[in-house]
């Protein structure tokens, strides 16, 4: 193994990279809003096919997933 191998590298930011691979940690929510959100962002993607077509169960389940990876 080399030096340059065992060194953590540094970004430009000047952070390691082991920082920068550090999972974010998680912002909690009310239940209340989540939903909120959820309703939001299916109302989105049905304005989005101009509310042509479509089911409004898929928008919910896609909106819910949506907000849950972010």
């Amino acid at each position: 193994m080399s030096k340059h191998d065992s060194e953590s590298h540094t970004h430009e930011s000047g952070k390691s990279a082991a920082f920068m691979t550090q999972p974010h940690t998680a912002t909690v929510i009310t239940k209340e809003r989540r939903e909120h959100l959820i309703a939001e962002a299916a109302y989105y993607i049905a304005e989005h096919r101009h509310f042509h077509g479509g089911d409004p169960i898929h928008d919910w389940f896609q909106a819910q997933a949506e907000i849950d990876r972010q």
